[in-house]
């Protein structure tokens, strides 16, 4: 990396630099380097580099935090947008040499959260949902879906540039409002995500695979304002993370474990009991939260917003496997075809009819297989969450693996302002008739109104609507 030259224009960016090349270089890529290497031809910025730095000489996520209070304070000299010029870092030597700023008056700040906390849950007012522009091109039908649901509920839908379709994996907001960015940017020889495993409290195996751990690092430093953005030091995805709030409004968190281990393993230290607790702390630390507040859940499958839910504050929906096992096999006997094959002259409608049987027998059998080989890691899931202080909500659940084309315990849910109503947004299912059933349920936890959208092509690649979002 060449020195940045900050004299001819305005080169320094919040969260970016340019080089000599006209490269642009994320903040975040200069984590495990040497502060030296960021030296400049401002005696001024190469001065805050040295004070910013702890001794070590190494970039740390927490000196950049610090960094990045010292040039929002120096942009807001002139109230410009996120640029820095050499008229605002001479009137700020001013104000160093004259006393009235020290750079350790600015590192204390208190900076104003850029949003409140929020649960995930039906609590929330939701004024606008965001998705990728790529996907809703996949998926046309979801926009016109989403803009009428919008229309009744009082949101609006925006679109964000990008190939990269799961917004809710690249953002987490912390419960001071800000979004969290992971420290790590991925090693180039980590083309996939390294083999991790992980023991529960009982014994249990988790179920530690991520989405996009190593081959989209980058995509992590979504576009936010600098105020927005806090560089954590622990690794998380969205899907992995479910904000929530107690029951007296407390800001808290539930994550899955598979976090633990990943966050271990990119920082080089062993799943020792000692460093697992380490793990936790930091966790909950880059989360804004206590340790206390942040509940930490064994999973069995992918991320746990697949199969978990934040209801009212303090209310937490959980997958009820068995239940949903019932509900197929009552449904299998609705259809009543014993023998699944198609005969030669089969009509139409008995084609559609013995396939639907023959998909309903398979998902029976992966169904029987979950409950039989999981039940034990949800079990202690579910005891964790109501030892965390959290009422349990029981729904019927019947998706089988991360890709299924039956998930409804994937979805937004929110209050909405203009109606007063709860509402929940969920995904169609390949059998439609599920869906007549699993609202019942969800009306009886709170919910007013429950809609159901096209996410076949998400689905198919194990995420769904809330996988793609992100609300305000």
């Amino acid at each position: 990396m060449g020195a940045i030259d900050y004299i001819n224009q305005r080169l320094i960016k919040l969260f970016s630099f340019e080089n000599k090349s006209k490269e642009v270089t994320e903040l975040n890529t200069f984590y495990g380097q040497k502060w030296e290497n960021m030296k400049t031809d401002n005696k001024t910025i190469n001065s805050i580099f040295a004070n910013v730095d702890n001794g070590d000489g190494i970039v740390q996520p927490q000196e950049l935090n610090i960094l990045t209070k010292i040039f929002n304070y120096i942009d807001n000299l002139h109230k410009k947008d996120e640029i820095l010029d050499e008229k605002e870092i001479n009137e700020f030597n001013k104000q160093l040499k004259n006393g009235t700023i020290t750079l350790d008056k600015i590192k204390n700040q208190e900076e104003k959260a850029p949003q409140q906390s929020w649960s995930e849950g039906l609590d929330r007012n939701i004024t606008s949902i965001q998705l990728a522009k790529s996907f809703l091109e996949r998926e046309p039908q979801l926009k016109q879906e989403l803009q009428q649901i919008g229309d009744e509920q009082g949101f609006t839908l925006t679109e964000t540039d990008g190939e990269n379709i799961w917004i809710e994996d690249t953002s987490i907001r912390r419960a001071d409002g800000k979004i969290y960015i992971p420290y790590h940017s991925f090693p180039e020889d980590y083309k996939e995500s390294p083999e991790v495993s992980m023991k529960s409290q009982r014994n249990n195996e988790n179920n530690t695979g991520q989405g996009r751990v190593l081959d989209e690092g980058s995509a992590f430093d979504v576009q936010a304002t600098a105020t927005e953005k806090h560089y954590g030091t622990s690794y998380l995805e969205g899907g992995n993370v479910l904000n929530t709030k107690l029951k007296d409004g407390t800001p808290a968190a539930v994550v899955g474990e598979s976090s633990i281990a990943y966050t271990l393993e990119l920082m080089g230290l062993e799943q020792t009991p000692e460093n697992i607790k380490k793990a936790k702390s930091i966790i909950s630390e880059d989360l804004g939260l206590t340790k206390d507040q942040v509940t930490f859940i064994p999973q069995h499958d992918f991320h746990i917003d697949m199969s978990y839910r934040a209801l009212h504050n303090g209310q937490f929906a959980i997958p009820d496997y068995e239940k949903g096992l019932e509900i197929l096999k009552q449904f299998q006997k609705d259809i009543n075809i014993q023998d699944t094959t198609i005969s030669e002259n089969a009509s139409q409608e008995e084609i559609i009819t013995h396939r639907k049987a023959y998909k309903l027998n398979k998902k029976i059998n992966e169904l029987e297989k979950l409950v039989k080989e999981s039940k034990s890691i949800y079990t202690e899931a579910e005891d964790y969450l109501k030892e965390a202080g959290y009422e349990t909500v029981k729904i019927p659940c019947f998706t089988t693996s991360s890709n299924d084309q039956t998930n409804f315990m994937n979805g937004i849910g929110g209050t909405s302002n203009k109606t007063g109503e709860t509402f929940y947004i969920t995904n169609k299912s390949e059998f439609p008739e599920l869906q007549e059933v699993i609202e019942k349920y969800l009306k009886d936890a709170g919910i007013d109104k429950v809609y159901f959208v096209s996410t076949q092509a998400a689905l198919d690649s194990r995420g769904g609507i809330d996988c793609l979002t992100q609300e305000q």
